[in-house]
């Protein structure tokens, strides 16, 4: 595992996980297999990577750089990608 300052190894992107997903993960990055796709392909990497995130993920906002993007949207190796989980406010 790598802290969030680590580069992602090659072939590989970083996703930071906020909430309930970081706490299904047991941390906040993790490294799926990549080599280009859009935000609806990281959200099947991931739940490839880690089962357990599966339905949260399916569920889950995409952010590049700090903005969401929609489905089709394409994530490069090196982007800042973010899975935000739903929230419900009170």
């Amino acid at each position: 595992m790598h802290d969030d300052t680590t580069p992602a190894a090659p072939g590989t992107l970083a996703v930071a996980l906020f909430a309930g997903m970081a706490a299904v993960a047991g941390r906040r990055r993790i490294e799926v297999p990549w080599t280009g796709g859009t935000a609806a392909d990281l959200r099947h990497r991931v739940a490839e990577a880690l089962p357990a995130l599966a339905a949260l993920a399916a569920r889950s906002g995409v952010a590049v750089a700090d903005r969401y993007v929609t489905d089709d949207a394409p994530i490069t190796a090196g982007d800042d990608v973010a899975l935000i989980p739903p929230v419900s406010g009170g």
